[in-house]
């Protein structure tokens, strides 16, 4: 099966943006569409720790990579994500408030280049780059996911 057999269908169950997924981080964004970026703000739960009181690597990359998804929906663009490279420069800890920021840095057409950091305390503690490929394009994409924005 190739990506072009695979229909991409939002039904609401997003691990990382999905508000019907019950074990979900159900992220909330702020967007900017002139400046194509977002912004989350988070706790994570311990229950998704790597190590005792430190989120798991995984869970760090989701959170990067759902940021660059949302900065190109913000001008948007819906795509999914062709590479991604995590800098993990310090632990993560869970129960704290975490602010996750994502950039377009580049649109070249066929691929967007992005870029993101995890931050707490002023200080990052994990970052990303990633290349995104468009899917589709849709002049109302804030209207699409409206519920998915910080009111």
């Amino acid at each position: 099966m190739t990506m072009k057999d695979l229909p991409l269908l939002d039904d609401d169950n997003c691990f990382a943006c999905g508000s019907g997924n019950p074990i979900g981080l159900k992220l909330k964004f702020k967007l900017d569409p002139k400046n194509g970026t977002a912004v989350t703000e988070t706790v994570i739960a311990e229950h998704f720790n790597g190590w005792k009181g430190a989120v798991h690597g995984g869970i760090i990359t989701t959170l990067l990579d759902e940021i660059m998804v949302y900065a190109c929906t913000s001008s948007g663009w819906f795509t999914v994500t062709g590479t991604i490279e995590v800098k993990f420069h310090k632990p993560v800890p869970t129960g704290e408030l975490l602010v996750i920021t994502g950039n377009i840095d580049q649109n070249r057409g066929r691929s967007i280049l992005t870029s993101a950091t995890i931050v707490f305390e002023d200080k990052i503690l994990a970052s990303a780059k990633a290349v995104l490929i468009p899917v589709k394009y849709e002049e109302s994409s804030m209207n699409i996911i409206s519920g998915r924005l910080v009111n």
